[in-house]
């Protein structure tokens, strides 16, 4: 296209209502960057005319409208509810359409329109149609890749508050079953009942404080997990049971997701030193090798079946493989199994170092 003549009053408003509907900052940015690239591809000089900003501010109402019946009419009511046959038909007819009214615009109408003001058309309407096209597949895109990010973030959002929700079940079981060894001791009036007290307030202490943060240290957990360990091993006569804990490799500065391994630790003592059988074990290891942990648990079993349990509602276990699910996506390995008398389970872990 190429104009001349003398400066006239133009201007859009025709999508202001909308353009300031939502998110007004973000079609304004837009409409500016449009702007300035229609801005140089119409100028007729070297230099920037008012003539050239009349003339672009026309061309971009057409263009306005094509754009928001696209994103705010066969959008949600074609392409989201996927649709997608009726959405390219109306697309190809947008595009066409916009094409039509910007030939005839300039080529016609404008004399009716600015009486005086002389414009001519020389653009073809396959070319305007290539223009109507671009603008119309790039704002398509600018509003799924967005609604994609709302998408993204609300389900950050629901994984967050779920993951809050299967911790804050985890660590009542946890107390439950710490409070029940306080609980034995003091039954049989036990001098060790004080220390083990002041022991379970560490524990909790770091459930409290250290919990709260999406990766604690693992040498941390460790400590955790062996205070633990040892408060418990107060309830054992160490003729008929024992716990075995062992630690290879250095955790360093390695960073892991709190309360990982208490589930299954908890199952074991359960099912391994609770069960009723004579020689009661529960083997507990930890082996870190520069990235991967490993951890391993197994018990012998008593007259309880700990797979049984679980399905029975076991909510330790079951927390923690959803936890795994959503804290380790494809970065974890969770193996459990029975082999005659004997449970194991094995969790492989790629950490944050």
């Amino acid at each position: 296209m190429a104009r001349s003549g003398n400066i006239g009053q133009g201007g859009s408003g025709l999508t202001d209502l909308i353009l300031f509907r939502r998110r007004w900052w973000q079609h304004l940015l837009f409409w500016g960057v449009a702007l300035v690239i229609l801005l140089n591809v119409f100028k007729s000089s070297s230099t920037f005319q008012k003539i050239d900003l009349i003339y672009t501010l026309i061309f971009m109402v057409p263009l306005a409208i094509i754009i928001y019946l696209n994103l705010y009419f066969f959008i949600p009511r074609y392409l989201r509810k996927e649709r997608y046959m009726l959405y390219a038909l109306f697309f190809i007819l947008l595009v066409g359409s916009g094409a039509v009214v910007l030939y005839f615009l300039f080529d016609r109408w404008i004399d009716y329109l600015l009486p005086g003001y002389y414009f001519i058309s020389y653009y073809s309407i396959p070319h305007l149609m290539l223009y109507t096209g671009s603008f119309l597949l790039l704002t398509t895109l600018l509003k799924l890749s967005r609604s994609w990010f709302m998408l993204l973030r609300v389900e950050r959002m629901t994984a967050s508050h779920r993951l809050k929700s299967l911790q804050s079940q985890i660590n009542p079981h946890f107390l439950l079953n710490s409070l029940q060894t306080i609980y034995a001791l003091s039954l049989e009036k036990s001098e060790r009942t004080p220390g083990v007290i002041l022991q379970l307030s560490e524990i909790l202490k770091y459930t409290l404080y250290e919990t709260e943060h999406p990766r604690v240290k693992l040498e941390k957990e460790i400590r955790m997990i062996r205070d633990y360990v040892e408060m418990y091993r107060y309830r054992l006569d160490p003729d008929r049971a024992r716990i075995g804990f062992r630690v290879e490799g250095d955790p360093g500065e390695m960073l892991i997701a709190p309360m990982l391994f208490l589930p299954f630790i908890e199952n074991s003592f359960k099912h391994g030193l609770q069960g009723g059988q004579k020689k009661a074990y529960v083997d507990i290891s930890f082996t870190i090798d520069q990235d991967l942990l490993r951890f391993k648990i197994g018990n012998n079993l008593g007259n309880t079946d700990p797979l049984r349990w679980e399905k029975q509602g076991g909510i330790g276990i079951d927390n923690t493989r959803q936890r795994l699910e959503l804290l380790y996506p494809g970065k974890h390995r969770l193996r459990i199994h029975r082999e005659d008398d004997q449970f194991h389970v094995s969790l492989d872990i790629e950490t944050d170092v």
